[in-house]
């Protein structure tokens, strides 16, 4: 948390604190952790691992039955 941010947050402790005020002063993201937010980056970039595997799969599986896109897929699943 920045100074800034802090700052805000005493402001907003010392007046009547409401989720439109919060986000309003610190943005619609402060009410994440850092935690919080790098489980839901985490969680966005899995889908999208897994959406780009299940395409190699899907093409595999309905156009050319092909060991390399198998093997593609599961290279995809398991990149970290």
């Amino acid at each position: 948390m920045t100074k800034e941010e802090e700052m805000k947050l005493r402001e907003l402790a010392a007046g009547r604190c409401t989720l439109p005020s919060v986000t309003e002063a610190l943005g619609p993201l402060s009410l994440w952790s850092k935690d919080g937010l790098d489980r839901e980056i985490r969680k966005a970039v899995e889908a999208e691992r897994e959406a780009c595997a299940m395409l190699c799969l899907w093409h595999n599986n309905t156009m050319s039955q092909n060991p390399t896109l198998f093997h593609m897929a599961e290279l995809i699943r398991e990149r970290a």
